[in-house]
Formats: C-alpha cells, structure tokens, sequence
C-alpha cells in the first residue's frame, strides 16, 4: 500500500492554496492508487477536460522522489510542457526539476527526479537512443566512427528505474506507429515491475477495448480508473449541465470563409454577449490569414501554432497568462491550444476536426465553474456539391485529417444536434448527448489497429544489451526517424534570425531560434530551393558557447537528401557529419505571425 495522501494535501495546498479545489473523483483517483498500488502496474485513467489531472500527477510525482526515486512525466507538445513545468517549479523548487526535449538539455538523459519531456524524447532515451549520444551512435553506424556507442545502458536504466506518466495519452491513438509504441511501453513497463500511468480526457471505448485485446495476458496487471463508472462528482457534472449554449454547425466556401466569421464574431461582440473568443483553424496558413484579417477595436489579439521560435513561444505563453487576467481578448489558434492549455472562452469558432480533438478544443470553452452562457460555432469548408471537402494527394484527408474519420464526427454532431440537447462538457447524461456518446458512435474498433511485428521488432531492441542503441538506429530509420511520429521533426532557422557573423555564441540562445519541422514539409522546401544552407557548431557535444558556422550545402548533399528511397537515413547522416544544428530556412518569419510558408 502506497500512502499518497499526506502528498496529495502538499500539492492541493502549493498548487491552490488549501483543501478548496478538491476534486471527489481526484480524491477517489489518489485513495485508489494508495491501494492498488502494489497490485497493478499500469493505470489508465480518464477524467473530464478542466477538471485538473495535473494535481493527480503531481501526487504521483511527489510521492516518487521521496518514496521511490524518480518521475519522468511525458507531454506531448512543449508548449504544454512549459506550462507544466512552472507548475512543478513551485511544487518542489528548481533543484529537482528539470526539462528535455529537442533543444533543451536541461535535464540530461531524463536523469533529474522529476523530468518534463516530450513523448519523442522518451521514445528516443528508452531504446538508447538519447539526444546526448545520437551523434556518437549514427558515427558508428554510419561507419566514420569505430568509438563509443554512448551511455545508452544509463539512459534505458534512467527510464526503466523511474514511473512514468504519460498525458493526454489519446494523441497516440491517432496512428498505428505511436499506438505500436503505446503497447510496446506497456509490455517493457509490465516486464521492468515499473509503474506506467495513461491520463487522458478522451478515451474512446474502441480504443480501451484494442489494450484489453492486445494485452489480454497482461490484464490482471492494469486498473482503468474511469469518471462516471466507478465515482462521479455530482457537483461538477451538475456545474457542467447548468453551461446555456447552442451549438452552430455550418458548411463555408473557401472565398466565404473569413468574412464570414469574422462578421460572426463581431456581431457576437456587438450585441455584448460575448467577450472572450477562441478561434481555431487546422492550418497553419489559414490561422495566419485570420489574424491579419481580424481587427476589432479595444480587443487585444493573440496567435498561437506550431511555426514559432522557442524564444517567441515562450513569450506567446507569458502573453496567455496576461490575457486570462483580461476580461476580452481574441486567441486564434491551431490545434495546439487542445492539449492543456489553460485558458477559457465564451465565444468559440472552431474547424471541423475528428471528435477526439473537438473535445479538447471545447475542453477552453466555458472552461471554468461559473461560466454559464455562451456561442460555439463549428464550421466546415465545402465543396462544389456543399459535401465536407477532400484534400490530399488521393482525396483522403480533411486538411491534416484523416477524411472519413472528420465526416464520421460532423455527421454524427448533425444527427445528434437534430436528435436533441448536446453538451460537450459532460460524458453522457439521460436526455443529453454528451462528448463519450459522440465518441463512441465516430470511433470503431477498426479504427485503432497495430503491427503485432513491430511491437516485437521494438521489445526485441531492449533485448540487444551490447549493442541496444545501434539497433535502436537501424529500426528508427525504418520507421522514418520517429518511433510515435509520422516522421522525424527538422530544426530550421528562418534566415533572417540566422547571426550576421560567425562567431562565438551562446547555444541555449541559438536553439531557441529553432522551429522544428515535419521531413514531409522539409523536402518540399529542399525541392523549391528554399533550403540552401545551415547552422553548425564547432563542438560535437553540448557546449555552452561553440563556435557558429553558416555553410552551405553542396550539390551532392542536396541530392542525397532529395534520394526518396532513403532521404530520412540520408538525412540523419548528413546532419551528424557535418555537427548540424538546424536547417536555414529562405521563408518570412515575425515574431507576431511566425514562420510563413508560402507554397502551402
């Protein structure tokens, strides 16, 4: 038995000042995990969107380091990893703390006791793979190097001696790649005896279901801890249900769209009803477009998406937390405000996304207890024929999404809106349709599949002790640079943030220039010849102020990066031979708008 509860008081009173803000299905999460603790090794829990998971897994995490010895807890946007991580500051101070992801060391082989990172760091740390030792393992694989494989044996023991939360653990259900990696770390969680927590708002019955079937000789060693099954909190869901607001579903031309919502937004404002507005777009390009479109006296704007530097992003944070002391603002946004984001609306214009996302973006909407009236209005574009319009290459995508699964949502929102009362804040309730009735009729078991070979071929790397990291490689080019992504992410710089002059600079400085990028969107850009050259540093490691080269790329490095056959293996290589910080990239970039690509 695990006694949870004298820390679970310390986080309620650091985090909100005392027993206040307690939650009754919180209180039933902590008294359960202090008694099942010895008998399970994986807990899967599901609470509503706004009802503070965070304090569950600042419990967790407390209790570890004095208990036990070390959290790692996993995020999957560095956004919401920022804000997590001011959170634990004032928890446990900076001295226990620290942060990893792509271009920020602070917490070297997730070794701090508790570490904040990203989903692509653990992946990489778990199977020897860790930013510190990346470049020493691709030099021998690659043949140029006959040295060291680096502390891969430390990094794997970092993660396998600690527990592990992972959040908003829905975002791996979206492709079979990171839902392989999913079971994978469940099997090696399981096989460690290591504790291995999945938090979610939104986890479909289809996709609980595919765990129970792939892990079925495991099911003795996980708990679902479900909101609603086992406990509810009547005050909360009584709090949600008494939210007053009609849902607005409608079709738009790509010419009509803009002023549209913006004449939708300004009447809203006009009339008084609403003053706090979120507007979220699928693209990057059409969130931009917006923004500059939109301007409303006296009403502060702020935009959010995935194209800005590490440096301008933590301002766009610090900006957030300015805003919500506001009583009117205006935030547009990609779908990088669904995960975490604390932040609140009473006019919400969102795209069409598959119901999961939907959910999350609602989850800022009439976020906290006393908002009770307010507009949501949901809008697809459309085609010749007024149908959800198809995108893509072969037709099969809404935007970023997959087609079938954004038309399966809006139709079943259509047919539930005529059937009577939706509520998007609550799970199910008798006369209301509620966000997991909606789930469950978009979501189809079929829709989350996996590669039982794959889930091998990735428990089998950890079984490789001499050499785990070089195998861990090989597999990782396989899979195009990325065991949970569609492929790996690009450091790019934009040109004009590039230093003038070579020189001596500060590293931390220099990668908070980087915007990270998808290979598919790199090769693109290669393509167009607007990547022409990089930024390379003097030192292979991690050094604070090496020296800074700009050089540009050769004819033949181009042609190798261009190879479609193998351009993420040629890619890996190029970059760890030539000690490549990040790509420069020839685009417009403002601190305001961010990076703008304009063949998109």
């Amino acid at each position: 038995m695990a006694e949870l509860l004298p820390f679970y008081n310390e986080v309620l009173e650091k985090f909100f000042g005392g027993a206040g803000e307690r939650r009754e299905f919180i209180d039933y999460v902590v008294s359960e995990l202090c008694n099942s603790w010895d008998k399970y090794d994986i807990f899967i829990i599901e609470a509503p969107t706004g009802y503070g998971k965070t304090t569950i897994s600042a419990t967790i995490s407390l209790y570890t380091i004095n208990e036990e010895l070390k959290s790692i807890i996993a995020l999957p946007l560095r956004s919401l990893l920022e804000d997590q991580y001011d959170k634990y500051k004032n928890l446990v101070g900076m001295t226990l703390i620290g942060k990893r992801y792509m271009n920020n060391p602070d917490s070297r082989y997730l070794s701090k006791p508790i570490t904040l990172t990203t989903i692509d760091t653990l992946s990489l740390t778990l199977f020897g793979l860790s930013p510190e030792d990346f470049n020493k393992v691709v030099k021998y694989w690659s043949g140029t190097s006959m040295g060291s494989l680096g502390h891969y044996l430390f990094s794997v023991a970092s993660v396998t001696l600690s527990n592990i939360i992972l959040d908003e653990v829905h975002l791996l259900a979206d492709e079979i790649k990171s839902l392989n990696f999913l079971v994978a770390l469940i099997h090696l969680s399981i096989r460690n005896g290591q504790k291995l927590f999945l938090m979610s708002a939104t986890i479909p019955t289809a996709f609980a279901r595919l765990l129970e079937r792939e892990l079925r000789q495991h099911m003795d060693r996980i708990r679902f801890i479900r909101f609603g099954e086992e406990c509810t909190d009547e005050k909360f869901v009584n709090e949600r249900l008494s939210k007053n607001y009609e849902i607005e579903i409608v079709g738009l031309n790509e010419e009509d769209r803009e002023s549209y919502i913006k004449k939708y937004i300004q009447n809203k404002i006009g009339s008084g009803s609403c003053k706090r507005v979120i507007a979220i777009f699928n693209m990057v390009k059409d969130a931009i477009s917006f923004y500059n479109a939109l301007n409303i006296n006296d009403l502060p704007k702020l935009l959010l998406h995935s194209r800005f530097s590490e440096k301008d992003k933590e301002s766009k944070i610090e900006k957030l937390k300015e805003y919500k002391k506001l009583d009117k603002y205006i935030i547009v946004s990609t779908q990088v405000i669904e995960a975490g984001i604390d932040v609140s609306s009473d006019l919400m214009i969102t795209e069409i996304a598959p119901i999961n996302s939907l959910i999350q973006r609602v989850g800022r909407f009439l976020r906290y207890e006393g908002e009770k009236e307010g507009a949501l209005l949901i809008w697809y574009d459309v085609d010749e024929q007024n149908n959800l319009k198809r995108s893509g290459e072969d037709h099969g995508r809404y935007k970023v999404y997959d087609y079938d699964l954004t038309k399966r949502t809006l139709d079943s929102l259509l047919n539930a809106k005529n059937k009577g009362k939706i509520n998007l804040h609550i799970q199910s309730s008798n006369d209301i349709i509620g966000y997991k009735d909606l789930m469950d009729m978009v979501y189809h078991e079929s829709e989350f599949k996996v590669k039982s070979r794959e889930i091998t071929s990735l428990l089998n790397i950890t079984l490789d002790v001499e050499a785990m990291s070089y195998s861990a490689l090989k597999q990782l080019t396989k899979l195009e640079g990325s065991f949970v992504r569609d492929s790996m992410l690009i450091p790019i710089i934009p040109k004009l943030l590039v230093p003038s002059e070579e020189g001596n600079y500060n590293l931390k400085n220099l990668q908070k220039l980087i915007i990270p990028i998808s290979f598919s969107v790199f090769t693109k850009l290669l393509e167009k010849s607007l990547i022409r050259s990089f930024v390379c540093t003097s030192c292979e490691s991690e050094c604070e102020y090496p020296t800074i080269h700009v050089k540009s790329l050769d004819e033949n490095t181009i042609k190798r990066l261009r190879d479609t056959r193998r351009g993420v293996e040629n890619l890996i290589r190029v970059m760890c031979e030539e000690n490549i910080s990040a790509f420069i990239l020839d685009a417009k970039y403002d601190s305001e708008e961010g990076l703008m690509i304009e063949y998109e």
